[in-house]
């Protein structure tokens, strides 16, 4: 495992071979977060070398890390911010006024009983979402995050990412038409993770 206390204290002491492992591990998902906010393939592959980069330049300060996972999706998401302020006239970006987060369509399992229409829809509908709320729902469905990290990502409290991803739902629920039936066990939407909290 990428995260665990053993693997990390190696990388801190130099091991080169488990950092590539984390690397592997971690790398698509800070990809398509650093997308969601940059659109740009190259650029955005570009800010995660450089995080990756500059994690391994301090890698003698990782444990002294609580969550190294919660700290990379933290330091993409800085370095997005800083390259919008850089490139941008208006330079006063931050989360909270940053509405321009996509969420990247990418392959999930539930593709398979999805049909390309509805897929579709589904992502059509998530870009709806106000700019945080939409950034909490990726950061759970697609990255699979834990509340706590995409609090420490968000800089929120677990409370609030819980009403971002309860809001999500219910306007998602909303746009897309699915409605709360008692025997809807084989419905496609209803057996998506995308929908189940």
């Amino acid at each position: 495992m990428p995260f665990s206390k053993q693997s990390i204290h190696r990388i801190s002491l130099g091991d080169e071979r488990k950092f590539r492992c984390l690397m592997e591990f971690i790398s698509d998902d800070l990809f398509l977060f650093a997308m969601g906010f940059i659109r740009k393939k190259e650029i955005a592959e570009e800010i995660v070398s450089d995080v990756f980069v500059k994690t391994w330049e301090n890698r003698s300060n990782l444990t002294e890390i609580e969550n190294l996972k919660s700290y990379l999706f933290v330091s993409v998401k800085n370095s997005c911010i800083s390259h919008i302020r850089k490139n941008r006239k208006e330079n006063l970006i931050t989360l909270d006024g940053f509405d321009d987060f996509m969420v990247p369509a990418v392959e999930c399992p539930e593709s398979q009983y999805i049909n390309s229409e509805k897929l579709s829809a589904i992502y059509q509908a998530i870009e709806q979402l106000p700019p945080k709320c939409k950034l909490a729902f990726s950061l759970a469905k697609f990255s699979g995050l834990k509340y706590k990290e995409i609090a420490e990502i968000m800089d929120v409290s677990e409370k609030t990412v819980n009403n971002h991803l309860v809001f999500a739902l219910k306007k998602l629920s909303e746009t897309l038409g699915v409605r709360k039936k008692r025997r809807q066990k084989h419905s496609p939407l209803k057996q998506a993770s995308l929908f189940s909290f």
